[in-house]
């Protein structure tokens, strides 16, 4: 049975999707759910889902650029303070959780590396 592995689970992943969800909206607050959905490579439903769930924490705002009434209303969805702080934390935590793989990694292959040099020697 593989060892279990405390920098990975599944809020971890939650995590991360809302990390790159606030970083696609901090540097491009223009783009429809559907966009933002394509380029995170995740459905529209969770799209809509982060999004709702931003607004009520108060991470995002959305505030409507396009006045005329004949066209489709234009939104950009923008950061708050509190939205700002949160992507900084979790972006802290990703690598954080990065460097302690690279670590468990780069471990693993200098165990290998001294084996092989072992039995060549």
């Amino acid at each position: 049975m593989p060892e279990h592995d405390p920098t990975i689970n599944n809020s971890n992943f939650d995590k991360e999707d809302t990390l790159f969800f606030l970083a696609e909206l901090h540097k491009s607050p223009h783009l429809t759910q559907r966009e933002l959905a394509s380029k995170l490579n995740i459905s529209l439903g969770k799209t809509n889902y982060l999004i709702h769930e931003l607004l009520k924490k108060g991470m995002i705002k959305i505030q409507n650029f396009s006045h005329k009434q004949n066209k489709l209303k234009r939104i950009r969805y923008i950061l708050t303070k509190k939205g700002m702080e949160e992507k900084i934390n979790l972006t802290y935590r990703f690598l954080r959780r990065k460097e302690a793989e690279y670590n468990k990694i780069k471990q693993e292959w200098e165990k290998l590396n001294n084996l092989l040099e072992n039995r060549v020697s």
